[in-house]
């Protein structure tokens, strides 16, 4: 059931006020605000759709029992944003702990499904996006999650910005800065789609 405009409309403060009262479902406002922004981040650091809406349903529980010790709820996306990331890096680990113990060869982190590739890139062929996953794999982390928050989320600088805790100025220029660094680096590939 969706929540209702007025719960929808309401602030972080609010709803979390709301929710530590103990209108359970008013939760749900936060987790639909904030759900694009969860996964992108996830995306960005374990380049797995599926495991990344996994990390987004963990932290959003983590979230959730931690919800009291929240100091500033003003501040909440950047507080869930930094649960999310030691989310990735829990599940990374037992990953890598999981895959050593029973003698596995670990996944590279940039083999997304095949079916998501070609739904979200027609006309690429499968060399190039796995090209473009390796490029945008290889931005600096700071660059990134906010590629990934930009063109698989679909959030502006702006929203970005408000979910990071940053401003949107500096978003803008680290988004500048990553565009710039994959120009340079998607040459070739731009040649090859444009002739």
């Amino acid at each position: 059931m969706p929540n209702s405009p007025k719960l929808t409309a309401a602030s972080d403060e609010e709803v979390i006020a709301a929710t530590l009262r103990g209108e359970i479902a008013s939760f749900g406002a936060i987790v639909e605000r904030y759900w694009n922004m969860v996964v992108a981040l996830a995306l960005s650091r374990t380049a797995d759709p599926v495991e990344a809406e996994d990390i987004a349903q963990e932290s959003f529980l983590k979230a959730y029992s931690q919800l009291h010790s929240l100091r500033h709820p003003s501040r909440f996306a950047g507080w869930l944003s930094k649960i999310a990331l030691q989310q990735c890096s829990n599940t990374i680990r037992q990953t890598i702990r999981c895959k050593t113990a029973l003698g596995c060869k670990a996944r590279p982190l940039d083999d997304l499904s095949e079916e998501l590739a070609e739904t979200a890139n027609p006309g690429l062929t499968q060399s190039q996006i796995h090209f473009v996953r390796q490029t945008v794999g290889r931005l600096p982390e700071k660059f990134r999650a906010l590629v990934v928050m930009r063109f698989v989320a679909g959030l502006s600088a702006v929203q970005i910005a408000e979910q990071l805790g940053k401003r949107p100025g500096t978003v803008r220029v680290r988004l500048h800065r990553a565009y710039k660094l994959l120009r340079k680096d998607l040459a070739p590939l731009l040649e090859e789609v444009g002739s």
